[in-house]
C-alpha cells in the first residue's frame, strides 16, 4: 500500500504525551497526525473525525457513515455500540478493537476483589477511617476453594492460571468446550451447563463481553444455583448481570458478597442498594487501567497502523453488521 497524505487522529486520552508522540513518529513518512485535546467536546471530536482517514478512539457510529475514515482503532475490547449501524457495508472501512490489552490488569483486579472480600478489607478500611478496632469478623481462605470463570477469553485465561496459583480448583464456561482447556483450568463447560458449573463454585467470575447474547446472562436462576455463601465478581460488562436478581441474592444472604467493577448503568444511581451493602465492593470500571496497559495499547496501535500501511492483515479486526 502506498497511501500518502493520510490524516491520523489520536482521540484516546489513555495515551500519554510520549506514547502519542511515538505513534505520530511511527507514521510520519506516510500520514500526518493530530491529537484531540483532553476534554474536547463532542462537536470538536466530530469535526476532527470528519477530516480523519485513521482514528484511534471512539467516534460515534454515525460519524463513520457520514465521514471518510478508512480505519478505526478502538482503545477498548468492547465494540458492541458499533453493531447495528450498517457499518459492515461501509466501503473500505475497517474497525479493530484492543483485545488482549486489558487482560492482565483485569485479571489482577478480579483477584484483588476476591481477596478483599475474603478478608473483609472494605469493611476494615471503613472502620479504620472511624478509628475502630474490630476483630470479630469471620474470615475465609482462598486455597482449596473452587473458582468458576464464565468467559474464557483473554481476561478469563489470565485469571484462570492466577486462581490456580493461589491453590484454587478452576473450572470455566465457554462456547467451545471441546477445545483444550486453558492453563490452570481443570474442566470446561458449555453455556448450556452454566447452572451445573456455578453450582460447583465458591467464587464465580464474570468476564463476558457485551452484546445481546450476554445480556442478563447472570439471572435469578444462575444466582440461585450458586452454593449458599458463594461470591460473585464481574469485570466483564455490567449488562451481563440482572442487577435486581443480584441484589435479591445478596440481601437474602444466599450470596456471601460481590465485587463489581462494571454495572449497568454507569455510574449507578445514588439510590442503588449496592452502594450500601457491606459485603459488596464497587470500583468505577477501572479493572483494565494500568500504566502497563497504556504501553500495550500504544504498541498495538503502532503495529496495526504499520500493518495497514503495508497492506498486511490487522490485529483484532472485528466483524460489523
Amino acid at each position: 500500500m502506498t497511501d500518502m497524505g493520510l490524516h491520523l487522529l489520536l482521540a484516546a486520552d489513555a495515551l500519554d504525551d510520549t506514547q502519542a508522540a511515538t505513534i505520530a513518529y511511527s507514521t510520519a513518512d506516510w500520514a500526518d497526525c493530530s491529537r484531540l485535546p483532553t476534554g474536547a467536546t463532542q462537536a470538536q471530536f466530530q469535526a476532527a473525525a470528519a477530516e480523519a482517514d485513521l482514528i484511534v478512539g471512539w467516534p460515534e457510529p454515525q460519524w463513520l457513515l457520514d465521514g471518510r475514515p478508512r480505519l478505526v482503532l478502538l482503545p477498548s475490547a468492547g465494540y458492541e455500540e458499533y453493531l447495528g449501524h450498517r457499518l459492515g457495508a461501509q466501503p473500505g472501512l475497517r474497525v479493530c478493537n484492543a483485545q488482549g490489552v486489558y487482560s492482565i490488569s483485569c485479571a489482577e483486579h478480579a483477584i484483588a476483589l476476591m481477596l478483599a472480600l475474603a478478608r473483609h478489607l472494605g469493611a476494615h478500611a471503613r472502620e479504620a477511617a472511624a478509628r475502630r478496632w474490630n476483630r470479630s469478623r469471620q474470615y475465609g481462605e482462598i486455597a482449596g476453594t473452587t473458582a468458576c470463570i464464565v468467559g474464557l477469553g483473554d481476561i478469563g485465561q489470565e485469571l484462570a492460571w492466577r486462581c490456580a496459583g493461589l491453590g484454587m480448583t478452576v473450572i470455566g464456561v465457554r462456547r467451545t468446550p471441546g477445545a483444550p482447556p486453558p492453563r490452570g483450568v481443570a474442566q470446561v463447560y458449555p453455556p448450556e451447563q452454566l447452572l451445573t458449573a456455578v453450582a460447583a463454585a465458591d467464587h464465580v467470575f464474570g468476564t463476558l463481553p457485551g452484546g445481546t447474547d450476554t445480556t442478563r446472562f447472570f439471572s435469578h436462576e444462575v444466582f440461585a444455583a450458586m452454593p449458599p455463601g458463594a461470591f460473585f465478581y464481574n469485570v466483564g460488562r455490567g449488562s451481563s448481570v440482572d442487577e435486581s436478581a443480584l441484589i435479591e441474592a445478596l440481601r437474602s444472604g444466599h450470596l456471601g458478597g460481590a465485587g463489581l467493577d462494571v454495572l449497568d448503568p454507569e455510574p449507578p444511581r445514588a439510590d442503588n442498594l449496592l452502594w450500601e451493602m457491606e459485603n459488596v465492593i464497587i470500583t468505577p470500571h477501572v479493572a483494565g487501567l494500568a500504566k502497563q496497559m497504556t504501553e500495550r495499547l500504544a504498541r498495538l496501535v503502532i503495529d496495526n497502523l504499520t500493518r495497514y500501511h503495508q497492506g498486511r492483515p490487522l490485529h483484532n479486526m472485528v466483524t460489523l453488521d
